[in-house]
């Protein structure tokens, strides 16, 4: 399960996460409930108790879809945590899918296996001469 850093991290570099998660509250604020271009919309990460998130195992309970001046609101008038969770709770159910279906899908980094290409060469081209001879 990603925390709060690789959360972060996630939805802020990786453009397209982000869009699918405005795209599955149709473009629109969760608090105003208005329509807005993408770029206007942000991701708010709810504060734990303590100022700080706290994210459990089901990521969208974390996140609200705002543009930016209720986004601004929600900080400069400190809305309680309690009241920002009466909106997550409030999200269709379908979009509750949606959401955790796109945070839930990080993919792992690739790690190429270290290995020694000359020996590897040398095993296929042993393999292809012996398949091409009909031995084995």
């Amino acid at each position: 399960m990603p925390g709060w850093m690789e959360l972060q991290g996630s939805l802020r570099l990786n453009p397209a996460r982000e869009r699918r998660v405005k795209c599955s509250c149709g473009f629109r604020c969760e608090l105003c409930g208005g329509a807005y271009p993408p770029d206007l919309l942000e991701i708010h990460l709810l504060p734990g108790s303590r100022g700080r998130v706290e994210p459990g195992p089901d990521l969208q309970r974390e996140i609200l879809v705002l543009c930016h001046r209720c986004h601004r609101q929600v900080h400069e008038f400190r809305l309680l945590r309690a009241d920002q969770k009466i909106l997550v709770r409030s999200r269709p159910a379908g979009v509750r899918r949606e959401i955790r279906g796109i945070l839930g899908s990080t993919p792992k980094p690739y790690t190429p296996p270290e290995a020694n290409l000359a020996a590897v060469y040398e095993e296929v081209r042993q393999f292809s001469t012996l398949f091409v001879n009909g031995a084995g």
